[in-house]
């Protein structure tokens, strides 16, 4: 893994090094306020970040996010000696550094949690931007009436949709999953294509779907590929080289003003214009929906204390959540792909983990 930054914060706290994250001012010592004892110790509390985030992000905002935890965890009554953020090369080798104790947070993708669940233990959820449709029921997404956007609200699940092109097969499984005719034949006869990404989480969670309504697994599709990212997936569904794509519920609203820009000009995020006349809205149509879908999880090792102790955990999560409104904590998150990160419960995965540990399908 890549070491970004690594912050030793009680010889500097000390001496008093850190703007803003020193001693107490006389002023502040004056007051009447009595000091929070401190009850625990750590030596350390080594947290990794997931492959992807962008390394002058965390350059620039690693230093005064560690100082910041600090404090909030010293207000918690745990005194952590040393607090370093770096950023992990796999998701695989992140659970790995909690199995063997290089790490003791590490935010991973559900699939990866399972595997290494025995040694860690859930104590966050990552999470997005909500979206205003939140039905299980396709047509509901569909139409650039009502279509759908984004919320003010910050929520810790998403959906996955299932959607066909304009190609003739597409079209037709369109009308057949309208008509509530759609079969497994039908749709095993398809060109599939999925985004390729750091985890597998979008070729497991189209799972979902698929199990509940036909007792099938994406493995069990003859004609299936990933491709890379979401800029060649739309690419590629615009000109028809797949009758079926697979992605996050969010991503038609993100390129939403892309698919109708012009070849030769940009949105205002830098996505290159596709072309289309109609929207995105009506020309991928949306044949299957997931259940929600919680989302990355950041994971605690608990094979030695402090960190398998609840007083430690508890404080760790109520200190994240104090710096959810931090300039530098959502600067970390956001470079993840997250708005932050809220408590959740384990048994909100428990979707995820049946595919991922036990299987499903024939």
């Amino acid at each position: 893994m890549k070491r970004i930054m690594t912050l030793s914060l009680t010889a500097a706290l000390a001496l008093g090094l850190f703007s803003g994250c020193g001693g107490p001012s006389e002023e502040e010592s004056a007051s009447d306020d009595a000091p929070v004892a401190i009850t625990g110790t750590a030596e350390h509390l080594t947290i990794l970040l997931p492959p992807g985030a962008d390394a002058a992000t965390v350059a620039e905002h690693a230093e005064p996010f560690c100082a910041a935890l600090d404090q909030e965890m010293r207000s918690q009554g745990w005194d952590v000696a040393e607090i370093t953020v770096e950023t992990a090369a796999t998701s695989a080798l992140a659970g790995k550094a909690l199995d063997d104790g290089t790490a003791d947070v590490a935010i991973l993708p559900a699939s990866q949690y399972f595997t290494y669940s025995e040694a860690a233990t859930l104590l966050m959820t990552a999470t997005r931007k909500g979206v205003s449709v939140s039905s299980e029921t396709a047509a509901d997404w569909n139409g650039s009436v009502d279509a759908p956007s984004y919320t003010d609200a910050d929520v810790p699940y998403g959906r996955t949709l299932i959607c066909t092109t304009q190609s003739e097969t597409g079209r037709a499984l369109a009308q057949a999953a309208k008509n509530g005719t759609l079969t497994w034949e039908e749709l095993s006869q398809a060109k599939w294509i999925y985004p390729e990404a750091a985890n597998s989480s979008d070729f497991i969670y189209p799972d979902l779907w698929l199990t509940a309504e036909f007792g099938k697994t994406m493995e069990d599709l003859p004609n299936v590929r990933g491709v890379d990212g979401y800029g060649v997936l739309f690419a590629e569904a615009g000109r028809q080289e797949a009758d079926v794509i697979v992605l996050s519920a969010d991503m038609r609203i993100d390129y939403s003003a892309a698919w109708q820009l012009s070849e030769d000009d940009i949105d205002h995020t830098g996505k290159l214009g596709m072309g289309h006349e109609d929207s995105i809205f009506n020309d991928l149509q949306v044949i299957g929906v997931t259940e929600p879908i919680y989302g990355d999880v950041m994971a605690l090792r608990t094979e030695e204390s402090p960190y398998s102790d609840a007083d430690f955990q508890s404080a760790l999560i109520a200190s994240m959540d104090a710096l959810k409104n931090n300039e530098h904590a959502r600067a970390l998150w956001e470079t993840c792909g997250y708005t932050g990160f809220t408590a959740s419960g384990d048994g909100h995965y428990d979707n995820i983990r049946e595919l991922t540990v036990f299987g499903a399908g024939d």
